[in-house]
């Protein structure tokens, strides 16, 4: 339940579009009516960004599951569904992003 408070807060603060905030580029999309994606973004060598991570996550009345996690950033990337085997440490990334959202969230109250 600690999720879904917490990602409903989010979901009301962050937006669709990547916003750069002190240490990277913050994003939550709204892909349906169950469905969320989070990513954090770092600067590419390229001029582009690269997803570090992006978890979509699936929401129902009691829980946010994470479903798949992409890293782009490190070596190699990292691209998981979650399985039996590998559903702890999507877990454990969700959740770190999602404190990560937070922290930066209280820091930086006044951004939009």
């Amino acid at each position: 339940m600690k999720r879904i408070k917490d990602l409903q807060e989010l979901v009301s603060y962050f937006s669709e579009d990547k916003t750069f905030i002190h240490d990277g580029y913050y994003r939550i999309r709204i892909l349906d009516k169950e469905t969320i994606e989070l990513a954090f973004l770092v600067a590419g060598p390229c001029g582009d960004t690269l997803v570090h991570p992006q978890i979509t996550v699936t929401l129902t009345e009691s829980s946010a599951l994470a479903i798949k996690l992409i890293d782009m950033y490190v070596t190699p990337p990292l691209f998981l569904t979650r399985e039996e085997s590998n559903k702890q440490e999507i877990d454990q990334q969700l959740d770190k992003l999602i404190e990560k959202f937070i922290n930066i969230k209280n820091k930086n109250t006044k951004i939009f």
